[in-house]
């Protein structure tokens, strides 16, 4: 067994309504993409403990990090200086080289190399030709997204993702900014999967549930 890099962090009450949402639609999504309304609403934290929660369930699990702008799960995980998704993405490294073993049932593609990130594109044919691998591999795939307000944001991930979970903070984010978002994302063709209001014990908004359709 390899050791989990990292201790659950997120808050309970946060990450089984996520978890919830999750299972909802796991006979039709292979692709979960987490995102959030703006940056700092605790994306990478919830993707991190999502894809652990699954994998302890006893069902392989991999984290791809696409948040490029941000990119913190090499730190997280151990893997500084490691091959990520942009190597894979550029071209640079074979996929087998990006995907590292952190736990049991448990895989990480983090951002990749500073170099391999100024040059990779999400609108590369290699993006879906490694996600099709992945499907082979991983009964599960959570992609770390950068937030829908940022350029580069996930609308460009929406053909490769099954769906989204969105986070938002209840109490930073202003309700026309989520609105507006929400809008944004499922323009792009981004299917929300469901939405969890961050930093918060309150059920979720019924406006926000109006949003999900």
């Amino acid at each position: 067994m390899i050791a989990a890099a990292i201790a659950p962090k997120i808050d309970p009450a946060i990450l089984e309504p996520a978890l919830v949402q999750l299972t909802r639609h796991e006979a039709r999504v292979r692709r979960v993409g987490v995102t959030a309304v703006q940056p700092g609403e605790g994306v990478s934290t919830l993707a991190r403990e999502l894809a652990g929660a699954y994998a302890r369930r006893g069902r392989s699990a991999v984290l791809i990090e696409a948040n490029w702008s941000r990119p913190s799960l090499a730190e997280a995980y151990g893997l500084t200086g490691q091959p990520g998704f942009a190597d894979i993405v550029a071209g640079t490294v074979a996929p087998s080289r990006g995907v590292h073993p952190v736990a049991d049932n448990l895989s990480v593609v983090p951002a990749g190399s500073p170099s391999a990130i100024r040059q990779a594109t999400l609108d590369d044919g290699r993006v879906e030709d490694f996600l099709a691998l992945v499907d082979d591999r991983f009964e599960l795939a959570i992609v770390d997204c950068e937030p829908i307000t940022e350029i580069g944001d996930a609308a460009a991930l929406s053909p490769f993702v099954d769906g989204f979970i969105v986070v938002i903070g209840a109490e930073r984010t202003r309700r026309a900014v989520a609105q507006r978002a929400l809008a944004d994302l499922k323009a792009a063709g981004g299917a929300p999967l469901g939405v969890v209001l961050n930093r918060t014990r309150r059920p979720i908004p019924r406006w926000l549930y109006r949003w999900l359709g």
